[in-house]
């Protein structure tokens, strides 16, 4: 692990003060103010370039163009819309110049049994995602609490989601019992939560997810088919999935169902993120993380 100093963490520090901030601050002009603060901070610390900053400049006028001007022709929304998506996949997919994005782990191996990997805090996927969240107030709209009821639900989802992917991948040999709490783990954890789970769920499930409830419902086309849809695009379209073969799409996959099925019976995001946090979590601490040894020198033929 790199050494990481005050000045080095602080844009990243500043990104993970506001992504708390947006599930208790219940004014959206706030946030939007808010939200220049890290991107002032990346900025200042070299992490945002004046390309990524002009990015960034585009990306949050057309999210604000769709969200607070819609047009009153559905099919424009529509094109909008997808180009927006598209913009934000090249965001999490560090297409997008003008970043550079804090490397912490190079061809880390947290044991024996597990696989090297290489870790970033990718400031670029995640405020696409926070000026997502900001723009559409995907958050903002929620309407029922997060309480014991979500809670348990969340919980439950997450064990039946472990339950079922977790032997299906030990019996194909990408993963194998391998239970360990590596000095690695609360900044991975950190990572995950944050710039991961939070990212991800916002793109997918707040955004893609949420657009495709709304043409189901008005088409009176089973809940199932969003879901269904937005996991697909989940499993397959972002690169860190793609690089872990075949059968690593399809865990992502169906993964994703769950997560979408968690935002769909709560109609909170926390538990979307959190089911996808626990089903990583029990993935890193009781497994090869991210995948056998044997099984990545495999993939490597």
């Amino acid at each position: 692990m790199m050494m990481l100093s005050l000045n080095t963490m602080l844009p990243y520090v500043a990104l993970s003060v506001l992504i708390i901030g947006l599930f208790f601050i219940r004014s959206r002009k706030i946030l939007t103010l808010l939200m220049g603060i890290p991107i002032l901070v990346a900025f200042t610390y070299g992490v945002i370039n004046p390309m990524g900053l002009l990015s960034i400049g585009i990306f949050w006028g057309l999210c604000e163009l769709h969200w607070c001007h819609p047009s009153t022709k559905e099919w424009l929304n529509s094109i909008r819309l997808l180009f927006i998506v598209i913009i934000a996949l090249g965001f999490a997919n560090h297409f997008i110049p003008g970043f550079h994005n804090l490397r912490v782990f190079t061809d880390l191996r947290v044991s024996e049994l597990s696989s090297p990997f290489t870790m970033y805090l990718n400031f670029d996927k995640t405020i696409a995602a926070v000026i997502l969240a900001v723009a559409s107030g995907v958050l903002l709209k929620q309407t029922s609490p997060f309480g014991r009821k979500s809670l348990a639900e969340t919980l439950k989802i997450s064990v039946l989601c472990v339950a079922l992917l977790i032997p299906v991948a030990v019996l194909s040999g990408y993963i194998i019992l391998d239970p360990k709490l590596p000095e690695t783990f609360w900044f991975w954890a950190f990572n995950n939560l944050i710039f991961v789970c939070f990212a991800e769920e916002i793109i997918f499930r707040g955004v893609i997810q949420n657009h495709l409830m709304q043409v189901a419902r008005r088409y009176q086309i089973s809940p199932f088919i969003p879901i269904l849809v937005t996991s697909m695009l989940f499993g397959t379209v972002l690169l860190g999935h793609l690089h872990g073969g075949p059968a690593y799409i399809a865990f992502a996959t169906i993964s994703g169902l769950f997560y979408g099925y968690a935002y769909h019976t709560t109609n909170r995001l926390e538990a979307a993120i959190l089911v996808h946090f626990i089903v990583n979590l029990s993935h890193f601490l009781l497994f090869s993380y991210p995948m056998a040894a044997t099984m990545a020198a495999n993939l490597m033929k």
